[in-house]
C-alpha cells in the first residue's frame, strides 16, 4: 500500500522479499479496492497510515469484505488519533494494530507498542539510540545516511545525531507518543498548540468524519488555530461550527479553540495519505 520512494514501503518492500512473503500492490487506494484485495489474496499484514485508516473505516469496506484473513495492520509517517484507533479495534477485533517508527534519514527502528490499543511505542533496537531535546525526537542509528547531496545539513549535528522533527511526550513507563511535526506547531501568542491534539477532540463530535487542523496568520497573536471540517453526514456549517466550539471549550484551553472554521475541498491529503498540515 504505501509507496515505494518512501521508507515505509520499501520497508514493506524489502521485508516481503526477505521472507519470501507474496505482496499485493492494490490497483488504487480506494478503501474499497484495498478491502477486495484483503479478501481476495487473504492478505495478513496490511501496512497504512492512519489517515487513510480513517477513510477506511468511514467507507464501510469493513463491513462489506471479508477481512478475517487480516492479522496484523501495521501504521505510522503521522500521529493515530485515539478515536479513529479505538474504531478500528471495534470493526477489527482479531486484528492487531502496531506502531511503526522510521525515517528515510535513519532508515526503520525496531519498537514495541504498548498494545493494540494504544498509540504509545518504545524503541526496542541495539542499533538505535534516542533522546528528547526540547520535545523533538533525536535518533543515532548505525544504518542513518550521512547527510543530503547539495543540501544544508542542519539537522544533522556533529556527533551523529538526526533531529527528526517530530515532537513527542514521554509516559512515566519509557513509552513515547508521537504528537506531531515541529513546523506545523501553531503559535498563539507564545502558546504552542499541536494541530493532532486538536484533531483529536475534533474526531469526538459525532457529526465530523475528519478534519485539518492548521495555523492561519493573525496580526494580533501571530497565529490561530483554523481547521477545515469533512462532515458525517448532512450537518450545514453554521451547525457543525456550533458543535465544535461547544465541544472545544469544554475539552481544550481557550487559545486552542478553532478560530476559523471551514469546510474541506476536496481532500485534506496528499499522495501518501498523510494530512497535509502547512498551508
Amino acid at each position: 500500500f504505501l509507496l515505494y520512494d518512501h521508507i515505509g514501503g520499501l520497508n514493506t518492500l524489502f521485508n516481503g522479499m526477505a521472507t519470501g512473503a507474496k505482496i499485493v500492490v492494490p490497483v488504487s487506494r480506494d478503501p474499497h479496492v484495498v478491502a477486495h484485495a484483503i479478501e481476495t489474496h487473504k492478505v495478513k499484514l496490511l501496512p497504512a497510515s492512519p489517515t487513510f485508516l480513517n477513510l477506511f473505516l468511514l467507507s464501510g469496506a469493513p463491513e462489506s469484505y471479508d477481512l478475517s484473513s487480516l492479522r496484523f495492520v501495521t501504521y505510522g509517517t503521522e500521529p493515530m488519533p485515539e478515536s479513529v484507533l479505538k474504531r478500528l479495534n471495534e470493526k477489527l477485533p482479531d486484528t492487531t494494530f502496531i506502531q511503526t517508527f522510521g525515517t528515510s534519514e535513519t532508515g526503520i527502528s525496531q519498537t514495541i507498542s504498548r498494545s493494540s490499543k494504544s498509540n504509545l511505542i518504545k524503541f526496542d533496537d541495539p542499533k538505535t539510540e534516542f533522546k528528547i531535546v526540547d520535545e523533538e525526537l533525536w535518533i543515532r542509528s548505525k544504518s542513518q545516511v550521512l547527510g543530503y547531496l547539495n543540501h544544508e545539513m542542519s539537522r544533522f549535528t556533529q556527533d551523529g545525531w538526526f533531529m527528526t522533527g517530530d515532537i513527542v511526550k514521554k509516559a512515566d513507563d519509557g513509552f513515547l507518543m508521537i504528537v506531531g511535526r515541529r513546523e506545523e506547531l501553531i503559535n498563539v501568542g507564545g502558546e504552542k498548540v499541536t494541530p493532532s491534539e486538536v484533531e483529536n477532540i475534533l474526531l469526538e463530535i459525532p457529526e465530523v468524519a475528519d478534519c485539518l487542523v492548521y495555523a492561519q496568520d493573525n496580526l494580533i497573536t501571530g497565529q490561530n488555530v483554523a481547521a477545515k471540517i469533512v462532515p458525517a453526514g448532512k450537518a450545514d456549517l453554521k451547525t457543525l461550527k456550533r458543535l465544535i466550539k461547544q465541544h472545544c471549550r469544554q475539552r481544550l484551553s481557550a487559545y486552542k479553540v478553532p478560530v476559523r472554521i471551514t469546510l474541506a475541498e476536496g481532500e485534506i491529503f496528499g499522495s501518501r495519505h498523510k494530512k497535509t498540515r502547512v498551508q
